[in-house]
Protein backbone atom coordinates (compact mmCIF):
# COMPACT_ATOMS: atom_id res chain seq x y z
CA UNK A 1 0.00 0.00 0.00
CA UNK A 2 1.13 3.52 -0.32
CA UNK A 3 1.80 6.09 2.20
CA UNK A 4 0.38 9.36 2.16
CA UNK A 5 1.59 12.69 3.26
CA UNK A 6 2.47 14.07 7.19
CA UNK A 7 -0.59 15.41 9.01
CA UNK A 8 -0.78 17.67 11.62
CA UNK A 9 1.33 15.90 14.90
CA UNK A 10 0.26 15.68 18.54
CA UNK A 11 3.21 13.64 19.37
CA UNK A 12 5.76 14.94 21.19
CA UNK A 13 8.85 13.30 22.19
CA UNK A 14 10.38 15.75 24.86
CA UNK A 15 10.24 13.20 27.88
CA UNK A 16 9.82 10.29 28.96
CA UNK A 17 9.73 7.58 32.20
CA UNK A 18 11.88 5.88 33.46
CA UNK A 19 10.63 1.95 34.06
CA UNK A 20 12.93 1.79 37.04
CA UNK A 21 12.23 4.37 39.60
CA UNK A 22 9.30 6.18 37.21
CA UNK A 23 10.86 10.00 37.13
CA UNK A 24 10.42 11.73 33.73
CA UNK A 25 13.80 12.31 32.05
CA UNK A 26 14.74 13.45 28.64
CA UNK A 27 13.92 11.50 25.39
CA UNK A 28 17.44 11.58 24.64
CA UNK A 29 18.84 10.74 27.99
CA UNK A 30 20.60 7.22 27.85
CA UNK A 31 20.68 6.86 31.84
CA UNK A 32 18.07 8.45 33.87
CA UNK A 33 19.51 11.22 36.12
CA UNK A 34 17.66 9.81 39.22
CA UNK A 35 18.53 6.12 39.58
CA UNK A 36 20.91 6.14 36.62
CA UNK A 37 19.31 3.06 35.23
CA UNK A 38 20.06 2.80 31.76
CA UNK A 39 17.18 3.44 29.01
CA UNK A 40 18.15 3.50 25.88
CA UNK A 41 17.19 0.61 24.88
CA UNK A 42 13.68 0.82 26.35
CA UNK A 43 13.13 4.46 24.37
CA UNK A 44 11.15 5.05 21.54
CA UNK A 45 13.34 3.27 18.50
CA UNK A 46 14.14 6.40 16.44
CA UNK A 47 17.83 4.90 16.39
CA UNK A 48 18.63 1.44 16.48
CA UNK A 49 22.27 1.74 15.87
CA UNK A 50 25.04 3.48 16.69
CA UNK A 51 28.36 2.69 15.18
CA UNK A 52 31.72 4.20 17.00
CA UNK A 53 35.12 4.33 15.47
CA UNK A 54 37.41 3.58 18.18
CA UNK A 55 40.17 3.74 16.25
CA UNK A 56 40.02 8.00 15.71
CA UNK A 57 39.26 8.78 19.48
CA UNK A 58 35.40 7.12 19.72
CA UNK A 59 34.17 9.86 17.26
CA UNK A 60 31.37 9.76 15.27
CA UNK A 61 32.19 10.09 11.34
CA UNK A 62 29.94 10.16 8.36
CA UNK A 63 32.15 10.92 5.49
CA UNK A 64 32.11 8.70 2.52
CA UNK A 65 32.50 9.80 -1.18
CA UNK A 66 29.23 9.86 -3.15
CA UNK A 67 31.26 7.20 -5.42
CA UNK A 68 32.15 4.85 -2.90
CA UNK A 69 28.37 5.29 -1.19
CA UNK A 70 26.98 4.59 -5.04
CA UNK A 71 29.68 1.61 -5.32
CA UNK A 72 28.67 -0.17 -1.91
CA UNK A 73 24.83 0.44 -3.12
CA UNK A 74 24.90 -1.48 -6.01
CA UNK A 75 27.27 -3.90 -4.16
CA UNK A 76 24.60 -4.52 -1.68
CA UNK A 77 21.33 -4.98 -4.28
CA UNK A 78 23.27 -7.47 -6.04
CA UNK A 79 24.29 -9.52 -3.20
CA UNK A 80 20.86 -9.16 -1.70
CA UNK A 81 19.00 -10.27 -5.53
CA UNK A 82 21.38 -13.68 -4.83
CA UNK A 83 20.65 -14.13 -1.18
CA UNK A 84 17.06 -13.47 -1.06
CA UNK A 85 15.94 -11.23 1.85
CA UNK A 86 18.00 -11.84 4.71
CA UNK A 87 15.31 -12.73 7.38
CA UNK A 88 13.20 -14.70 4.69
CA UNK A 89 15.55 -17.80 5.81
CA UNK A 90 14.50 -20.31 8.22
CA UNK A 91 11.53 -18.07 8.31
CA UNK A 92 9.00 -21.20 9.24
CA UNK A 93 8.16 -21.33 13.61
CA UNK A 94 10.77 -24.65 13.31
CA UNK A 95 14.03 -24.09 14.33
CA UNK A 96 13.87 -20.91 16.60
CA UNK A 97 16.82 -21.84 19.03
CA UNK A 98 20.23 -20.36 18.10
CA UNK A 99 22.32 -22.63 15.82
CA UNK A 100 25.67 -23.62 16.63
CA UNK A 101 27.65 -20.76 15.15
CA UNK A 102 25.16 -18.04 17.53
CA UNK A 103 26.25 -15.37 19.44
CA UNK A 104 24.37 -15.96 22.60
CA UNK A 105 23.05 -12.36 24.31
CA UNK A 106 21.01 -13.82 27.50
CA UNK A 107 18.68 -17.07 27.72
CA UNK A 108 15.83 -15.43 25.27
CA UNK A 109 18.25 -13.12 23.36
CA UNK A 110 21.22 -14.04 20.53
CA UNK A 111 22.47 -13.48 17.19
CA UNK A 112 22.99 -15.23 13.97
CA UNK A 113 25.66 -14.41 10.94
CA UNK A 114 25.01 -14.85 7.35
CA UNK A 115 26.76 -13.73 4.03
CA UNK A 116 30.28 -13.10 4.18
CA UNK A 117 30.36 -14.18 8.26
CA UNK A 118 29.60 -17.89 6.68
CA UNK A 119 32.51 -17.20 4.17
CA UNK A 120 35.39 -16.43 6.79
CA UNK A 121 35.78 -12.92 5.31
CA UNK A 122 33.45 -11.36 8.10
CA UNK A 123 33.47 -12.11 12.23
CA UNK A 124 32.28 -10.60 14.89
CA UNK A 125 32.24 -10.94 18.38
CA UNK A 126 30.66 -9.56 21.86
CA UNK A 127 33.24 -7.39 23.69
CA UNK A 128 31.75 -5.24 26.56
CA UNK A 129 27.87 -5.77 25.43
CA UNK A 130 29.33 -4.19 22.10
CA UNK A 131 29.26 -6.04 18.99
CA UNK A 132 32.55 -5.89 17.27
CA UNK A 133 32.57 -6.55 13.54
CA UNK A 134 36.31 -7.16 11.51
CA UNK A 135 37.41 -8.32 7.99
CA UNK A 136 39.75 -11.14 7.97
CA UNK A 137 43.34 -10.41 7.14
CA UNK A 138 43.12 -11.96 3.82
CA UNK A 139 39.98 -10.03 3.11
CA UNK A 140 41.95 -6.38 4.72
CA UNK A 141 44.70 -7.13 3.30
CA UNK A 142 46.14 -4.38 0.84
CA UNK A 143 43.57 -1.83 1.75
CA UNK A 144 43.61 1.22 3.98
CA UNK A 145 39.91 2.84 3.90
CA UNK A 146 37.01 0.71 4.49
CA UNK A 147 33.51 2.17 4.84
CA UNK A 148 31.07 0.45 6.54
CA UNK A 149 27.38 0.69 5.62
CA UNK A 150 25.13 -1.14 8.74
CA UNK A 151 21.05 -1.02 7.04
CA UNK A 152 18.42 -1.86 9.64
CA UNK A 153 15.84 -3.98 7.52
CA UNK A 154 12.91 -3.25 9.92
CA UNK A 155 13.26 0.48 9.82
CA UNK A 156 14.74 0.94 5.93
CA UNK A 157 17.28 3.32 7.85
CA UNK A 158 21.20 3.53 7.24
CA UNK A 159 24.48 4.75 8.64
CA UNK A 160 27.63 5.00 7.55
CA UNK A 161 31.30 5.32 9.10
CA UNK A 162 34.69 5.80 7.56
CA UNK A 163 37.67 4.69 9.08
CA UNK A 164 41.34 3.06 8.14
CA UNK A 165 40.93 -0.22 10.36
CA UNK A 166 38.99 -2.90 8.84
CA UNK A 167 36.73 -3.29 12.11
CA UNK A 168 33.31 -1.61 13.14
CA UNK A 169 32.33 -1.12 16.97
CA UNK A 170 28.40 -1.24 17.32
CA UNK A 171 27.60 -0.07 20.53
CA UNK A 172 24.49 -1.32 22.47
CA UNK A 173 23.22 -3.97 19.20
CA UNK A 174 19.50 -3.78 19.22
CA UNK A 175 16.69 -6.90 18.25
CA UNK A 176 16.32 -6.43 14.31
CA UNK A 177 17.49 -7.58 11.08
CA UNK A 178 21.09 -5.86 9.57
CA UNK A 179 22.55 -6.15 6.48
CA UNK A 180 26.41 -4.82 7.14
CA UNK A 181 28.89 -3.95 4.09
CA UNK A 182 31.91 -2.90 3.85
CA UNK A 183 34.07 -0.80 0.61
CA UNK A 184 37.88 -1.59 1.24
CA UNK A 185 39.88 0.98 -1.19
CA UNK A 186 43.24 1.54 -1.29
CA UNK A 187 44.89 5.43 -1.70
CA UNK A 188 47.56 3.45 -3.23
CA UNK A 189 46.70 1.19 -6.07
CA UNK A 190 42.72 2.51 -6.30
CA UNK A 191 41.52 -1.36 -6.22
CA UNK A 192 38.53 -1.37 -4.32
CA UNK A 193 36.28 -4.97 -2.79
CA UNK A 194 33.24 -5.22 -0.77
CA UNK A 195 31.83 -7.59 1.50
CA UNK A 196 28.37 -7.84 2.86
CA UNK A 197 27.14 -10.06 5.49
CA UNK A 198 23.88 -10.52 7.22
CA UNK A 199 23.12 -9.78 11.12
CA UNK A 200 19.88 -11.14 12.81
CA UNK A 201 19.83 -10.21 16.97
CA UNK A 202 16.66 -12.59 17.92
CA UNK A 203 15.00 -11.99 21.02
CA UNK A 204 11.77 -10.86 22.70
CA UNK A 205 10.77 -7.30 22.15
CA UNK A 206 10.01 -4.74 24.75
CA UNK A 207 9.48 -1.27 23.79
CA UNK A 208 8.63 1.69 26.00
CA UNK A 209 6.48 4.01 23.74
CA UNK A 210 5.71 7.61 24.65
CA UNK A 211 3.01 10.06 23.13
CA UNK A 212 0.60 12.48 23.74
CA UNK A 213 -3.19 12.60 23.02
CA UNK A 214 -5.47 16.12 23.63
CA UNK A 215 -2.72 17.48 26.22
CA UNK A 216 -1.73 14.42 28.10
CA UNK A 217 1.28 12.19 28.43
CA UNK A 218 0.69 8.52 28.06
CA UNK A 219 3.29 6.16 28.35
CA UNK A 220 2.53 2.44 27.68
CA UNK A 221 5.25 -1.21 26.86
CA UNK A 222 4.92 -3.19 24.38
CA UNK A 223 6.23 -6.64 24.71
CA UNK A 224 6.40 -9.17 21.26
CA UNK A 225 8.03 -12.36 22.15
CA UNK A 226 10.48 -14.11 19.77
CA UNK A 227 8.51 -17.08 18.99
CA UNK A 228 5.09 -15.25 18.44
CA UNK A 229 6.41 -12.87 15.99
CA UNK A 230 8.34 -15.90 14.07
CA UNK A 231 4.75 -17.61 14.29
CA UNK A 232 2.59 -14.29 12.44
CA UNK A 233 5.68 -13.97 9.97
CA UNK A 234 6.06 -17.41 8.72
CA UNK A 235 4.96 -18.47 5.53
CA UNK A 236 1.21 -19.93 6.25
CA UNK A 237 0.07 -21.12 3.08
CA UNK A 238 -3.45 -20.18 4.38
CA UNK A 239 -2.69 -16.53 4.29
CA UNK A 240 -0.52 -16.76 1.21
CA UNK A 241 -2.86 -15.15 -1.22
CA UNK A 242 -3.90 -12.53 1.02
CA UNK A 243 -0.48 -11.24 1.69
CA UNK A 244 -0.06 -9.31 -1.21
CA UNK A 245 -3.69 -8.88 -2.11
CA UNK A 246 -4.89 -5.70 -3.02
CA UNK A 247 -8.43 -5.58 -1.26
CA UNK A 248 -9.68 -5.03 2.09
CA UNK A 249 -10.98 -7.96 2.31
CA UNK A 250 -7.37 -9.06 2.15
CA UNK A 251 -6.31 -6.90 5.15
CA UNK A 252 -9.17 -8.23 6.97
CA UNK A 253 -7.91 -11.65 7.55
CA UNK A 254 -4.73 -10.21 9.38
CA UNK A 255 -6.76 -8.71 12.11
CA UNK A 256 -6.83 -10.50 15.41
CA UNK A 257 -6.89 -9.64 19.19
CA UNK A 258 -4.90 -12.59 20.04
CA UNK A 259 -1.19 -11.93 21.58
CA UNK A 260 0.90 -8.69 21.82
CA UNK A 261 -2.15 -6.62 20.49
CA UNK A 262 -4.65 -8.21 23.23
CA UNK A 263 -2.29 -7.42 25.82
CA UNK A 264 -1.37 -4.15 24.41
CA UNK A 265 -5.21 -2.94 24.17
CA UNK A 266 -5.10 -3.80 27.61
CA UNK A 267 -2.43 -1.45 28.75
CA UNK A 268 -3.85 1.31 26.81
CA UNK A 269 -7.14 1.27 28.54
CA UNK A 270 -5.17 1.19 31.75
CA UNK A 271 -2.87 4.15 31.04
CA UNK A 272 -6.05 6.08 30.03
CA UNK A 273 -8.02 5.04 32.96
CA UNK A 274 -5.38 6.20 35.23
CA UNK A 275 -4.99 9.42 33.63
CA UNK A 276 -9.08 9.91 34.48
CA UNK A 277 -10.56 7.30 36.34
CA UNK A 278 -14.09 8.54 35.03
CA UNK A 279 -13.29 8.30 31.40
CA UNK A 280 -15.30 6.12 29.43
CA UNK A 281 -13.50 3.41 27.44
CA UNK A 282 -16.68 3.10 25.08
CA UNK A 283 -17.08 5.86 23.19
CA UNK A 284 -15.46 7.97 20.27
CA UNK A 285 -12.98 10.05 22.01
CA UNK A 286 -11.47 7.09 23.67
CA UNK A 287 -11.10 5.51 20.16
CA UNK A 288 -9.64 8.25 18.66
CA UNK A 289 -6.77 7.86 21.57
CA UNK A 290 -6.34 4.09 20.37
CA UNK A 291 -5.51 5.43 16.91
CA UNK A 292 -3.23 8.16 18.77
CA UNK A 293 -0.91 5.73 19.63
CA UNK A 294 -0.30 4.07 16.47
CA UNK A 295 -0.38 7.35 14.73
CA UNK A 296 2.27 8.62 16.62
CA UNK A 297 4.36 5.89 17.94
CA UNK A 298 4.84 3.71 15.14
CA UNK A 299 7.27 4.44 12.01
CA UNK A 300 5.42 4.46 8.38
CA UNK A 301 6.97 3.33 5.42
CA UNK A 302 6.13 1.39 2.42
CA UNK A 303 6.53 -2.29 1.78
CA UNK A 304 8.28 -1.70 -0.92
CA UNK A 305 11.33 -0.47 1.52
CA UNK A 306 9.66 -2.89 4.05
CA UNK A 307 9.26 -6.11 2.57
CA UNK A 308 10.49 -5.77 -1.04
CA UNK A 309 7.07 -6.29 -2.61
CA UNK A 310 4.03 -3.78 -3.65
CA UNK A 311 1.62 -5.31 -1.22
CA UNK A 312 2.65 -6.93 2.00
CA UNK A 313 0.12 -7.35 4.89
CA UNK A 314 1.42 -7.77 7.96
CA UNK A 315 -0.31 -9.31 11.47
CA UNK A 316 -0.57 -6.67 14.42
CA UNK A 317 2.64 -9.06 16.20
CA UNK A 318 5.04 -8.32 13.34
CA UNK A 319 4.18 -4.68 13.05
CA UNK A 320 5.01 -4.41 16.98
CA UNK A 321 7.62 -6.29 17.01
CA UNK A 322 9.76 -4.29 14.01
CA UNK A 323 8.12 -1.23 14.83
CA UNK A 324 7.15 0.21 11.05
CA UNK A 325 4.51 -0.70 8.40
CA UNK A 326 2.82 0.73 5.82
CA UNK A 327 -0.51 1.97 5.61
CA UNK A 328 -2.14 -1.33 5.10
CA UNK A 329 0.10 -2.53 8.74
CA UNK A 330 -0.98 0.54 10.61
CA UNK A 331 -4.37 0.06 9.73
CA UNK A 332 -4.91 -3.53 10.36
CA UNK A 333 -2.81 -2.72 14.06
CA UNK A 334 -5.47 0.21 14.78
CA UNK A 335 -8.48 -2.20 13.86
CA UNK A 336 -7.12 -4.83 15.95
CA UNK A 337 -6.31 -2.42 18.70
CA UNK A 338 -10.11 -1.49 18.61
CA UNK A 339 -11.56 -4.63 18.00
CA UNK A 340 -9.57 -5.71 21.20
CA UNK A 341 -11.47 -2.82 22.97
CA UNK A 342 -14.60 -3.70 21.46
CA UNK A 343 -15.80 -1.47 18.97
CA UNK A 344 -16.60 -2.61 15.31
CA UNK A 345 -13.35 -1.66 13.20
CA UNK A 346 -12.51 -2.71 9.47
CA UNK A 347 -10.46 -2.20 6.94
CA UNK A 348 -10.64 0.47 3.48
CA UNK A 349 -8.90 0.52 0.50
CA UNK A 350 -8.86 3.22 -1.94
CA UNK A 351 -6.43 3.24 -4.59
CA UNK A 352 -4.45 0.94 -3.14
CA UNK A 353 -4.08 3.32 0.03
CA UNK A 354 -5.18 1.24 3.05
CA UNK A 355 -7.45 3.17 5.82
CA UNK A 356 -8.78 1.83 8.82
CA UNK A 357 -12.77 2.00 9.59
CA UNK A 358 -15.01 2.19 12.52
CA UNK A 359 -18.65 1.86 12.67
CA UNK A 360 -20.19 4.50 15.34
CA UNK A 361 -23.38 5.96 15.95
CA UNK A 362 -23.69 9.61 16.23
CA UNK A 363 -20.23 10.38 15.11
CA UNK A 364 -19.00 13.44 15.51
CA UNK A 365 -17.47 14.94 12.91
CA UNK A 366 -14.04 16.67 14.32
CA UNK A 367 -11.72 19.42 12.59
CA UNK A 368 -10.00 18.22 9.72
CA UNK A 369 -6.15 19.33 9.71
CA UNK A 370 -4.68 21.14 6.31
CA UNK A 371 -4.56 18.74 3.70
CA UNK A 372 -7.53 16.27 5.11
CA UNK A 373 -11.21 16.20 5.14
CA UNK A 374 -13.76 14.24 6.99
CA UNK A 375 -15.08 10.90 5.47
CA UNK A 376 -17.88 9.00 6.34
CA UNK A 377 -19.92 6.56 4.59
CA UNK A 378 -23.46 6.40 5.78
CA UNK A 379 -25.72 3.37 5.31
CA UNK A 380 -29.00 3.91 6.46
CA UNK A 381 -28.33 5.01 10.42
CA UNK A 382 -25.04 3.05 10.24
CA UNK A 383 -21.62 5.51 10.14
CA UNK A 384 -18.39 4.23 8.86
CA UNK A 385 -15.69 7.06 9.72
CA UNK A 386 -12.53 6.06 7.36
CA UNK A 387 -9.27 6.94 9.12
CA UNK A 388 -5.12 7.50 7.60
CA UNK A 389 -3.27 6.32 10.18
CA UNK A 390 -0.59 6.32 8.20
CA UNK A 391 0.09 9.75 7.61
CA UNK A 392 0.77 11.18 11.12
CA UNK A 393 -1.93 12.60 13.18
CA UNK A 394 -5.00 12.92 12.54
CA UNK A 395 -8.42 13.08 14.21
CA UNK A 396 -10.80 9.86 14.00
CA UNK A 397 -12.58 10.21 10.26
CA UNK A 398 -10.12 11.81 8.79
CA UNK A 399 -8.41 11.50 5.03
CA UNK A 400 -5.99 12.88 2.65
CA UNK A 401 -8.47 15.54 0.29
CA UNK A 402 -7.96 12.70 -2.74
CA UNK A 403 -9.80 10.49 -1.48
CA UNK A 404 -13.63 10.55 -1.61
CA UNK A 405 -17.05 9.05 -1.49
CA UNK A 406 -19.84 9.72 -4.17
CA UNK A 407 -23.05 8.52 -5.48
CA UNK A 408 -21.91 5.22 -3.63
CA UNK A 409 -18.50 4.67 -4.76
CA UNK A 410 -14.86 5.69 -3.81
CA UNK A 411 -13.41 8.11 -5.81
CA UNK A 412 -9.51 9.33 -6.23
CA UNK A 413 -8.95 12.85 -6.94
CA UNK A 414 -12.99 12.65 -8.34
CA UNK A 415 -12.31 10.36 -10.26
CA UNK A 416 -13.63 6.76 -10.15
CA UNK A 417 -11.57 5.02 -7.74
CA UNK A 418 -9.61 1.56 -8.53
CA UNK A 419 -12.07 -1.12 -8.75
CA UNK A 420 -10.00 -2.78 -5.62
CA UNK A 421 -11.39 -0.05 -3.43
CA UNK A 422 -13.88 -1.03 -0.79
CA UNK A 423 -14.52 -1.59 2.56
CA UNK A 424 -14.48 -5.27 4.59
CA UNK A 425 -15.16 -6.15 8.40
CA UNK A 426 -13.72 -9.59 9.70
Amino acid sequence: MSSSSTGTSEYTDRTTRCPNCGNEVGRDALFCPSCGQNISRRSHRKLRFILMDVQDDRRFRHLASAAVIAVVIVAVIAVLLAMGTPWSDDAGEGNIGPSDDAIIISDTDYIELGGCFDDGDMSASLDGGRLVIRLSDSASSGFDGFTWILRDEFLNRTQTITKTAPDLTWVSPYIGVYTVTVSCTSSETGESSVYTGTIEYRGDVRTQYSFSFEGESYTVYVDVPYAEYRHYSSDDAAYASDRTGRTAESGCRFITTEGAVGVLAQRLTSEYLDADPSASVTDQRFADYILCFVQSCMVSGSDTFYNSTSTYWAFPSETLYTGAGDSGDLSVLAASLLRACGYDAGIAVIHNHAFMTLTVDGFAEPEAPYGYHVLVVRTGNVSTALTDVSGGRVPLGCVGEGYGYSNGRFTYYGQDASADSGVALP
